[in-house]
């Protein structure tokens, strides 16, 4: 005899093959029908909106009328909502993110009555190994999930403790047969006895115990008011003596809290297509989405929350609530069928719109933020360099300065700052409008200098800025243009001969010949997968040639071009005509004093049907892949025993399993484990990447005797689904009962990929993350003038701004801990708060000197939630977090350290 919690609900997609003005149509018959009949019928105890709040607000914004009735069914717990803003994909966002996205989602469900503290993730294709963290830093304990398990290689129950590298153990339960499991059930005896009690069974004995969960509902299902004379017969009909009961997910959690002592404990990710596909491909489908979605969650962690801290921190007022609006817009395109681009074109055309005008509202903001800073700070002409890390910046920066002078150098508290110029362009002043006791008059303008400069500075201080002036100059240090085959600084030369490059670091004699190649492949998959043309081999590209090379010595930088002649599209593929070209510039840029080469590819698409990807050599033979997760990394097999061992997968797995892996952004190898200390590692090779998320090791690759690390750019397709492909047989996915094609998934459009290579001693953690900072956390500029209204889309309008006391130079916080910055954010609940979040890249527990906080007016240790931690101690275990919300004391001129 069991007791069987029956949860109905609706899952429910925001967007897919439909978008989301079509699912708030249905949304209002649907959700108006869920409110009335919990309202009606007092037997019908609670209903589940699928975990998420985005769906809630779409509906209030077109039923406001509803919102009391609807937030009495939520606080009374009848109405399930939360604790997500939209069921995020866990692979191909950032970790800050889902957190926010999990903040925002809890915020939103609170405002109506309640948030549901359950970890609810019912679809998404696959789940990140440090869940259990993201989630106990918002204050809940547990998850409820199906894809990615395997009951032979994983866990033995679908009960049991999960643990992430953070060390955060959470209560993990799998719906064995999915969120659809009872969907539509009814009393029939042959539907009860043949479908229903056979699935309780199987639950009950992957459970071991006396009380289990099934699900009643699907996709966009409504309501059913006969649910409680449904469970009440089955009840009856029962042979087992099982009792069904309408039931909350908080109530079956709660059990599982009370009768948890003999659960197991697993480590580990959920990405294994076991029982259900789980799209291991998905994260080179829509590269556009992808990248644009990096592109505005870095500028908005990197740029935007950091000037907006430095405002509060001087009492200039900041309209948060345009951020929040940035980050929602965002979060709502991190859905699992959303971020992964499986959808229609008119639903990716919606994606990539809010994408645009969050990113919109990001630079205006920032626009008018620096500006208001730069006015308080700056005289005309002056310059202020932001540095968006913990500890100050001592490096080479990027700086954009407008001039009338023909030759500028820049300045430091009188000191001359050392300058490289990479480029100069004359503007036309135009004309401005002037305005006459006889009319308007056109007044010439004279022409002026748009410079790109590299300037080499000198403790930026730290979450801060500093300020150059710009000054005449008798002449300047020119990067010179040439046709050099070699570029150095003083760690790494890269040398091209014969077509081929050669990477070398300088320090160690570590040379990598062949460094870069293209690979081009059919690709007769979907917006779900890749997968190969049945008898499709891969094509690779030419050797490389020179275009041009410019050398200074803060900055060499070479440019090439690569090519591949391939077919133009599946049918040409089984013809063997190699009938299109695809076409690869290639700059390659080595800064003075950096470990990082950076590479920089553009092209533009005019092929379908293929996937293209490009393969960097290494001087390493490795068993096993290192990619970062939120604040970890995690190790995982190449080629694994699951793919080798099984040549007839076909039999055991959903879709095929190949050791295609998905990054948050880092990708290594090194000839030992990444958990052996450093003596017993000696080399690895780590790539850091702007928004490229899928990447594969190569062994024995196209001319190799060395293993490739093979970072997929994209794959272009012209279909949702499609049925019986080679790596994933049977029905299609997503619609599988029509055919939905895609034309703007096959890509036809410029694009860019940049990433940067390092070759290092080891693949720590935090050898890894310090390379990433490197890489993504630049110093940004910004130059107070009035010679150019355009640099910013915002320039150009009169804003007035509050005077306030200000410094030429400023840091909020130096951290002296070996720690890393995560965000430095806006608190939701006091205007005068900020709240920081650091993490701990090492392999030992880091206690944090509360004593760098003491110019702060208040601190406390806070979670993700922002709720007090009573008598948390600042100590940072390895792969985890700690969150510090501070209260500035408002900085004056004087204030040139701390806040």
């Amino acid at each position: 005899m069991a007791k069987v919690h029956v949860i109905p609900h609706t899952h429910w997609d925001r967007e897919w093959y439909f978008t989301q003005q079509d699912s708030d149509v249905l949304a209002t018959y649907n959700f108006t029908k869920v409110i009335e009949t919990l309202e009606s019928q007092s037997s019908y105890s609670c209903y589940h909106l699928d975990g998420q709040s985005a769906i809630v607000e779409d509906y209030l914004k077109v039923m406001p009328h509803m919102r009391e009735r609807m937030a009495k069914l939520v606080s009374d717990k009848r109405l399930f909502i939360g604790p997500w803003y939209t069921q995020t994909d866990t692979f191909n966002v950032a970790g800050e993110s889902i957190i926010r996205n999990l903040k925002y989602g809890m915020h939103v469900a609170e405002q109506l009555g309640h948030s549901m503290t359950v970890g609810y993730l019912p679809d998404t294709f696959g789940h990140n190994a440090q869940m259990p963290t993201l989630f106990k830093g918002c204050g809940i304990d547990n998850i409820i999930f199906w894809r990615g398990i395997d009951y032979e290689q994983q866990v033995e129950r679908s009960n049991f403790f999960w643990q992430s590298p953070g060390g955060d153990d959470i209560i993990a339960y799998n719906l064995v047969h999915g969120y659809g499991a009872a969907k539509n059930i009814v009393a029939e005896p042959a539907h009860l006895d043949n479908k229903i009690f056979p699935m309780v069974e199987k639950i009950k004995a992957l459970a071991g115990l006396d009380e289990v969960l099934i699900p009643s509902g699907g996709d966009q299902v409504n309501i059913d008011p006969n649910l409680p004379d449904t469970l009440a017969k089955a009840t009856e009909r029962s042979s087992a003596g099982d009792t069904y009961v309408i039931s909350s997910m908080e109530d079956y959690v709660d059990y599982l809290r009370h009768n948890s002592s003999d659960f197991d404990t697993y480590r580990g990710e959920f990405k294994i297509p076991r029982y259900t596909r789980i799209h291991k491909t998905i994260g080179s489908v829509r590269y556009d989405i992808k990248k644009l979605n990096f592109d505005i969650e870095q500028f908005l962690l990197k740029k935007l929350e950091l000037v907006m801290a430095i405002a509060k921190a001087h009492g200039i007022t900041v309209h948060t609530e345009l951020v929040d609006i940035a980050w929602k817009k965002i979060i709502e395109c991190h859905a699992h069928d959303s971020m992964g681009g499986c959808n229609s074109d008119a639903t990716n055309a919606d994606i990539m719109h809010r994408l645009k005008q969050a990113e919109e509202i990001c630079h205006g903001l920032y626009n008018l933020i620096v500006k208001d800073i730069a006015s308080q700070v700056c005289d005309e002409s002056e310059v202020m360099v932001f540095n968006n890390r913990i500890k100050p910046y001592s490096g080479i920066v990027d700086i954009v300065v407008f001039s009338t002078f023909a030759d500028i150098t820049l300045e430091q508290s009188g000191q001359t700052v050392v300058t490289e110029l990479v480029k100069r362009d004359t503007l036309d002043g135009g004309k401005v409008i002037e305005v006459t006791k006889d009319g308007e008059k056109e007044v010439p303008v004279p022409p002026y200098y748009r410079f790109e400069l590299k300037a080499k500075l000198n403790a930026i201080p730290a979450l801060g800025y500093q300020t150059l002036q710009v000054c005449e100059a008798s002449t300047m240090s020119i990067a010179n243009i040439d046709t050099s085959t070699q570029i150095e600084n003083d760690r790494l030369s890269l040398g091209l001969d014969n077509g081929e490059l050669t990477l070398t670091d300088k320090q160690t004699g570590r040379t990598i010949t062949n460094l870069i190649q293209f690979e081009n492949q059919a690709d007769d998959g979907d917006s779900y997968d890749f997968s190969p043309l049945e008898g499709d081999t891969p094509l690779y590209s030419q050797p490389l040639s020179l275009l041009g090379s410019q050398r200074g010595e803060l900055m060499q930088q070479m440019t090439l071009q690569s090519r591949i002649l391939v077919p133009h599209d599946l049918e040409d593929r089984r013809q063997g005509d190699a009938n299109s070209e695809i076409v690869f510039k290639l700059t390659f840029t080595l800064h003075h004093g950096e470990r990082n080469l950076q590479v920089d590819i553009d092209t533009i698409n005019h092929v379908k049907d293929h996937r293209v990807r490009v393969l960097i050599n290494s001087d390493i033979i490795t068993a096993s892949s290192i990619s970062t997760l939120p604040f970890a990394t995690i190790e995982r097999p190449v080629a694994p025993v699951l793919f080798d061992a099984e040549e007839n997968w076909r039999d055991r797995y959903r879709e095929c399993p190949v050791d295609i892996e998905t990054t948050e952004g880092a990708v290594a190898i090194t000839n030992g484990s990444a958990n052996q200390s450093k003596t017993q590692q000696n080399k690895a090779l780590i790539i850091n990447g702007r928004g490229i998320k899928e990447y594969q090791i190569l062994k024995n690759a196209h001319n190799s005797q060395h293993d490739k690390i093979a970072l997929t750019l994209f794959k272009a397709v012209g279909y949702l689904g499609k049925d019986d492909l080679l790596w994933r047989p049977g029905r299609a996915s997503g619609i599988n009962n029509t055919v939905v094609y895609t034309p703007d998934a096959q890509l036809q459009q410029s694009m860019r990929f940049s990433f940067a290579i390092a070759m290092t001693e080891t693949a720590s953690h935090q050898t890894i993350r310090e390379l990433e900072t490197d890489y993504l956390n630049q110093p940004f500029c910004y130059q107070s003038q009035r010679l150019n209204s355009f640099e910013n889309r915002l320039e150009r309008f009169q804003v007035r701004f509050d005077a306030k006391p200000m410094a030429k130079q400023f840091s909020l916080l130096k951290i002296e801990e070996e720690l890393e910055l995560s965000s430095v954010s806006h608190s939701f609940y006091d205007d005068k708060a900020l709240v920081v979040r650091l993490f701990n890249p090492t392999d030992q527990a880091i206690t944090l000197d509360m004593s760098q906080f003491d110019s702060f007016a208040d601190i406390a240790i806070v979670n993700y939630r922002e709720q007090l931690l009573a008598g948390a101690e600042p100590v940072v275990a390895p792969n985890n977090t700690i969150d510090l919300r501070v209260i500035c004391a408002v900085a004056t001129t004087s204030d040139k350290e701390n806040c």
